[in-house]
């Protein structure tokens, strides 16, 4: 990519992610969160998928919704991913060779999302039974930005299971 200063953070978090390092990648908008995400996936061999809570956020960086991917409908629950009749469906064999998942507008990722993305990984994944699959994690976003959505008629479900609905509050 033409123009772009390589700084030694910007090679650092290159070499991790290269590195096959699970990452979180945060900053507020404009520190190239976004540049280094497109410089890595230019430079690398890994096979990886992005995807973003939202239809507008998967647009942006184009990838697909997390919903998509893995074929979660709005009534798919962690025991059904877990254990139950879930399949992913048409991106079944994308995600039993994916190596690197990147979750861009991580501060939107709910919590409980977060554990049926993992437990979709750890059943479909590359390595069945390992954490997250044997797949690389690089979660993006500003967690000053959006929070995660949380219907009042989920918020009794959150208050009991997870500290917040956030992301890293998940069990995964």
């Amino acid at each position: 990519m033409p123009g772009i200063v390589l700084t030694e953070e910007f090679r650092a978090a290159l070499d991790l992610l290269a590195g096959g390092r699970h990452v979180f990648l945060t900053g507020k908008a404009g520190t190239g969160k976004s540049t280094l995400i497109r410089r890595f996936m230019a430079d690398t061999d890994r096979k990886v998928v992005v995807v973003a809570p939202t239809g507008i956020a998967a647009l942006n960086v184009d990838g697909y919704t997390i919903h998509r991917m893995f074929g979660f409908r709005s009534t798919t629950t962690l025991d059904e991913v877990r254990r139950g009749p879930y399949r992913p469906g048409r991106f079944t064999k994308t995600l039993a060779s994916l190596q690197t998942l990147i979750i861009d507008e991580a501060s939107m990722v709910r919590a409980d999302v977060f554990d049926m993305v993992a437990a979709a990984l750890e059943r479909f994944g590359p390595e069945p039974g390992t954490p997250f699959g044997g797949v690389q994690i690089v979660l993006v976003g500003d967690l000053y930005q959006l929070p995660p959505v949380v219907r009042e008629d989920e918020a009794a479900y959150f208050t009991t299971t997870y500290e917040t609905p956030y992301f890293f509050s998940a069990r995964a």
